[in-house]
């Protein structure tokens, strides 16, 4: 649980972990014993899930295009259950106007990732880059559940 004036923390709920439910299964909890599939396969999804990003991510400064111009301002997207191949998947997309810059899996609450990829995009486009502006639909895929986090983004 935030503050609703600072967004600061004020309490925590630790939810069971994989290890835990396994414990309390083996010593006869119903619900446990009921969840404990859907806890493994889940872990499994996400770990699928990840080895997508991490096959796919941008990376190196080679996987970008060259662009013309010589004020850059590039714009951070979120297309929300986008299918491809046939499961639904969340993607940020960078663009520059309506060209389609890079697209990567998103993920929940992700400010330092924004991070990653600004830099990224400086580094490869040196003085030229301008800035990197989120569009209002996906600050709340990127602040997650902290919307106060926006005021430490930077554009430039």
């Amino acid at each position: 649980m935030e503050c609703p004036r600072c967004d600061h923390g004020v309490a925590y709920v630790q939810f069971p972990n994989l290890r835990d439910m396994e414990q309390a299964a083996a010593e006869g909890n119903p619900e446990a014993i009921q969840d404990l599939p859907k806890k493994r396969e889940w872990i499994k999804r996400m770990e699928v899930r990840m080895n997508r990003f991490w096959s796919n991510h941008l990376h190196d400064l080679d996987q970008l295009p060259e662009l013309e111009g010589e004020s850059l301002e590039f714009t951070w997207d979120i297309a929300v259950h986008v299918d491809d191949e046939n499961e639904n998947e969340d993607y940020q997309i960078i663009k520059i106007g309506q060209r389609e810059v890079w697209r990567e899996l998103a993920f929940w609450d992700n400010i330092l990732r924004f991070n990653e990829i600004k830099d990224l995009l400086k580094r490869k486009y040196g003085t030229r880059f301008k800035s990197l502006t989120p569009t209002d639909g996906s600050l709340d895929f990127l602040t997650g559940d902290h919307y106060f986090k926006v005021q430490t983004l930077s554009w430039t």
